[in-house]
This record gives C-alpha cells, structure tokens and sequence, in this order.
C-alpha cells in the first residue's frame, strides 16, 4: 500500500473526529443547558404547588367560618336585605311611635341585636367573595403549575434526546480513533520498510 492515500484517509479521519468533537461539545452544552432548565421549572413549579396547597388551607379554614354563619342564618331564616329591612322598620318605630322608657330600651335592644346580625351577615358575604377569589387564584396557579410541567418535560425530553446523540458521537469518535491507530500504525509501517530498503540500497 502506499503512503499518500494512507496518509489522506488518515487525514480525512483526524477532520472528522475534530468535526464530531465540536458536535458533541455542543450537543453537550445544549443537553446541560436543558438539564439546568429542567431543575429551574421544576423549582418554579414545586413553589407554585406549595403556594396552592397553602391557598387550599386557607380556604378550608375560611369554608369551615362560613359553614358555621351559613348554619346560624339558615335557622333563622332570615336574609341579609330581610336583616337591613327589620332594622329599617324598627327604627322608624322607635322614631315615631310615643313610647315608654321600657319599650324604647327594648325597641333599641333589638335595634342593636339586628344591626349585630347585619354584621354578620356582611362577613359572610365577604367570606364568600374571598373563598371564590382565592379559588380563582388557584386556578390561575394550577394552570401556571401545568404550564412549568410541561416545560420540565420539554427539557427532559430534549436532554435525552441530546444525550442519545451524544453517545452516538462518542460512539462514532471511538471507532475513528481506532481506524486512524490502524492506519497510523500502517504508515508506521511503510516508513520502517523504506529507511530498511534505502539501507540495504
């Protein structure tokens, strides 16, 4: 065999392991570059889910409030506007009608005591403004949650991906390696077989 074509497929080799090194370089730095998204997705979704689960209590002790004012309106039968309508009629009796001390302290009293159940009956409204905002909220976050999963899995894929590939360059860079040693050697070779014949000449 002779020494040039040995020496240009050697050549060609030793160009294309280079070639297959920048490829897995960049292989690589995008594989890692994807693994690192993945742990910052998966952190952003992991404190959203915190963040849910928080939310979830909080409406929990507020359902558990509002079950117990739910219970003591409902014995009563009586409504907010119903509430704000007795308040209204007492009061105009107790402004208009020519009463005795007692009955105006009375009139008073239950003027008070509706006024404290008005109270009431406005925290509960309150309570269920809060309870389905804050549902609301978490449904936002669970959306946001699933949208940073998606992106995990995105990321995972494409690291696999990545690394697949990577291995396959490695693969590719080995068995290269081990046919430029093969045609080294052959060169090797060629070059003790002159200097042996220009020494027997």
């Amino acid at each position: 065999m002779e020494y040039e074509p040995i020496k240009t497929q050697l050549d060609k080799i030793n160009t294309k392991i280079k070639e297959l090194y920048e490829e897995a370089k960049e292989l690589k730095k995008i594989r890692d570059d994807a693994n690192e998204k993945v742990k910052e997705f998966k952190e952003t979704r992991e404190a959203i889910n915190t963040d849910v689960k928080n939310r979830i209590e909080q409406i929990r002790d507020l359902k558990q409030k509002r079950a117990g004012l739910l219970e003591e309106f409902k014995m009563m039968k009586l409504t907010k506007n119903q509430i704000a309508e007795k308040i209204e009629q007492l009061e105009m009796q107790l402004e208009t009608s020519a009463t005795d001390m007692d009955r105006e302290q009375a009139l008073a009293a239950q003027i008070q005591s509706y006024q404290e159940l008005y109270k009431r009956a406005s925290e509960l409204e309150e309570l269920n403004e809060t309870i389905k905002e804050m549902s609301d909220n978490i449904s936002v976050l669970v959306n946001e949650s699933s949208d940073e999963h998606k992106k995990v899995l995105e990321n995972a894929r494409t690291s696999a991906e990545k690394h697949q590939e990577l291995l396959l360059a490695y693969n590719e860079i080995n068995q290269l390696k081990s046919k430029a040693s093969e045609l080294h050697e052959q060169l090797k070779n060629l070059k003790l077989q002159e200097i042996s014949q220009d020494s027997v000449e």
